[in-house]
């Protein structure tokens, strides 16, 4: 939930002082398609989407703040070795074989926000080829 009031607390007042300012947040494919026993987490993924798309729509066109959101799927974190359930813990870590790697999703945020004044990337997800959801 932090990622929650941290949106809520970078306001469109914070920005709107900068001329072509950027802001680019970090979503999750699960924002797009909530799984199993995976509720609370896509919620807060829900949140930023609609938050951004707010956003993008108060500031964007009539401040010229560009406002996109990049959703990664799995990623090599290594979270799957943080959980207690075994059983969760042995699905997590199969799911993990296919993630890619922390700096692919660097590069797309990097894509996201070096564009011309006049172009907003609105959404990149990026996933491995081989992730099914």
């Amino acid at each position: 939930m932090s990622t929650c009031a941290g949106i809520c607390t970078a306001s469109p007042p914070s920005f709107l002082p900068c001329s072509n300012a950027r802001r680019a947040y970090i979503d999750s494919v699960a924002g797009h398609r909530a799984g199993e026993a995976g509720g609370v987490y896509a919620a807060t993924k829900f949140f930023i989407q609609g938050m951004t798309e707010s956003l993008r729509k108060e500031v964007g066109a009539s401040h010229g703040i560009q406002v996109g959101m990049v959703s990664p799927g799995v990623i090599d974190t290594g979270w799957p070795y943080k959980l207690r359930d075994g059983r969760a813990k042995d699905v997590a870590i199969d799911l993990s074989r296919q993630a890619i790697k922390p700096e692919a999703v660097a590069e797309a945020v990097v894509f996201a926000l070096n564009q011309p004044p006049s172009v907003a990337i609105k959404e990149v997800i990026v996933t491995p080829v081989d992730q099914a959801w």
